[in-house]
């Protein structure tokens, strides 16, 4: 028995973006707050065609551009004061992964009347209704546009930490995926988040609350990014890979709402809120090293993930491991976390970190806490590439 649920109304193509006002408009939206990063995003030029577009449905528009990298729940509650003082009644998230979270916890505290903080790591669940979300993803990566959760970074005195929440309230209503805004991610950027989407769709697929329709879309994205995500590191102007990536985010984005994730984003969450290492470029170090120690526990899995991403027929779950290694190197992932900047003294807080992840019981090896810890040491020095 499953349950597949994704109520978000996907609009995909290049030039899609321009329907975010009237999309907005069909919801009954009037006013609407626009949540970006402060950075490129915010910019009048990268914002141009969303504000043409919601002026000329006749909407008004607040601009919140405080959603920073792995938004701290305060970020959020000062996008909610500004959207209850300035009367809005819809929400469009405009940017990579973090102003989209930024934005459904805006949505989730309007609607519940109260800190999003309160439903972090407390088990408490989202039970009201939330303001309409329009969701335009500007990176290929966390499929967050599409997912019923979101990633913040709860403060308290000089300790961060990086939490997930997840509820049905924190599907947008409308994703406009429009590759067209994809093209200006630099390389460095397009590696990351595609690495983070093949993340995705890996521990969604090799997860132990996985179903066929999550395989599907897991195994498709897979496929796509094995196609697509060098051609579009390679050149950021192939409108065909940038599409074949922005679909595979999409479509992992799907599966892992479904599956759940696993180790790799418990050592990952860690690492960024930590040490600060970028999400996607966590996520890419430690892949290799947590499918490495899965291959006795999700054999024909992991193989059914080398022939996706190699197109290989005779793949092995060694050469699926191999393979993602290989990715990562060719598209300049470092080979470990040493390399990555992390330094050996942080180890043990990262470790005392990631083993409480939540979703730990969802991987495929049911880890002791003394195999996580070699496995985190493991990932800092070695590398899997030969």
């Amino acid at each position: 028995m499953f349950v597949f649920n994704s109520p978000t109304k996907l609009v995909f193509g290049e030039g899609t973006a321009a329907g975010a006002g009237s999309e907005l408009k069909a919801l009954g939206v009037h006013r609407v707050l626009l949540v970006t990063g402060p950075g490129r995003t915010a910019s009048q030029e990268a914002l141009a065609g969303i504000l043409v577009s919601i002026r000329e449905a006749g909407l008004e528009f607040v601009h919140y551009a405080g959603a920073g990298a792995d938004p701290a729940t305060t970020m959020v509650d000062e996008g909610a004061a500004l959207y209850k003082k300035e009367g809005c009644d819809g929400i469009l998230g405009f940017g990579g992964g973090s102003p989209i979270d930024c934005a459904k916890g805006i949505g989730a505290s309007i609607g519940e009347n109260r800190p999003i903080r309160d439903f972090i790591g407390t088990g408490l669940a989202f039970t009201k209704p939330v303001p309409p979300l329009v969701a335009i993803p500007t990176t290929a990566g966390t499929g967050t546009e599409v997912t019923n959760a979101a990633v913040f970074t709860l403060v308290d005195g000089p300790r961060k930490a990086k939490t997930g929440t997840a509820g049905t309230s924190l599907f947008p209503r409308v994703a406009l995926v429009d590759p067209t805004y994809h093209r200006s991610m630099p390389p460095e950027l397009t590696a990351a988040t595609g690495m983070d989407a093949l993340t995705h769709a890996v521990e969604a697929y090799v997860s132990r609350n996985h179903n066929p329709i999550s395989d599907f879309f897991c195994l498709e994205a897979i496929k796509l990014i094995g196609l697509n995500l060098k051609r579009a590191w390679k050149n950021g102007d192939d409108m065909e890979a940038r599409s074949g990536m922005a679909l595979a985010s999409t479509l992992a984005g799907v599966g892992l709402s479904q599956a759940g994730l696993g180790m790799v984003h418990g050592f990952a969450h860690a690492a960024g809120a930590l040490g600060g290492l970028a999400h996607g470029m966590a996520n890419a170090i430690m892949l290799p090293f947590v499918l490495h120690e899965y291959i006795s526990d999700a054999n024909t899995r992991l193989a059914a993930i080398g022939k996706a991403l190699t197109g290989r027929q005779a793949a092995t779950a060694l050469d699926a491991v191999s393979a993602i290694a290989e990715l990562g190197s060719d598209i300049g992932i470092p080979p470990n976390l040493k390399s990555a900047g992390i330094p050996e003294s942080l180890l043990p807080e990262l470790f005392d970190d990631a083993k409480t992840y939540k979703r730990r019981p969802q991987s495929p090896r049911l880890f002791t806490d003394e195999e996580l810890e070699r496995l985190l040491y493991k990932a800092w020095s070695d590398s899997m590439i030969d």
